[in-house]
């Protein structure tokens, strides 16, 4: 019988192939939660996506993995709809759900927004500031709101953003991967290095003016290019 591949080797040799094949690039985007329950400010808070997948059409799921500790997972956590009723055949139905987070597939002209968003520790954008922060990528690109999730903003030259409510994740530190919290009855919080699934269902997509005509933006062989 083979003998298990050394797990560095392993690593080393999927980042390899992958490396050789283009890879869309996805920013998703989520509100934190409040610092204190009277908290009025609304802060953005935004990821470069390093994976990043469509799962299924019907019903409409995406998937993509963030690693742990995040400030992005506990967002993500905190906006996860939890209905009122104990039913699960009655929560897991579409109407159930409400979607609390965006996922933008990047175009050819947002490579800075990718390399901002993919910065441990990149500030959140407080859409509810009387005054501007002339640092953050939001200024720079052209921006609208969301007609999906209020007070939310997607990116007008991204190719479309995909209004979406998590549904289950998958704890990948777990040796076993069964790790798994659906998102009916509470969320889980962990403190744990590692990285966790997100399966996620799509509600609607918003697209901003003239994205039938970009270009996408992709990674490949470390750098980013597009396609003609």
């Amino acid at each position: 019988m083979p003998q298990p591949k050394d797990p560095v080797a392993l690593s080393e040799a999927i980042r390899g192939v992958m490396r050789r094949s283009a890879q869309p690039i996805a920013v998703v985007s989520a509100f934190m939660p409040p610092d204190a329950p009277d908290s009025s400010s609304r802060l953005i808070h935004c990821t470069t996506l390093s994976s990043f997948t469509t799962v299924s059409l019907a019903p409409p799921l995406v998937a993509f993995s963030i690693r742990l500790p995040s400030r992005m997972a506990d967002a993500l956590r905190a906006g996860a709809s939890i209905p009122s009723s104990p039913d699960l055949q009655s929560a897991s139905r579409p109407s159930s759900k409400t979607p609390h987070f965006l996922i933008h597939i990047l175009s050819s002209m947002q490579e800075s927004l990718s390399n901002y968003f993919a910065r441990p520790g990149a500030s959140p954008y407080d859409a509810t500031a009387s005054t501007r922060d002339d640092s953050h990528p939001f200024h720079s690109h052209p921006m609208q709101p969301s007609t999906s999730v209020p007070g939310m903003l997607i990116p007008s030259e991204a190719l479309g953003s995909l209004a979406c409510s998590l549904v289950y994740q998958l704890d990948l530190t777990s040796p076993d991967l069964h790790g798994t919290t659906e998102f009916l009855n509470g969320c889980v919080h962990t403190d744990e290095v590692g990285s966790t699934l997100f399966l996620a269902q799509i509600h609607d997509v918003e697209l901003g003016p003239q994205a039938s005509e970009r270009a996408p933006l992709v990674y490949w062989h470390q750098k980013y290019g597009s396609l003609q």
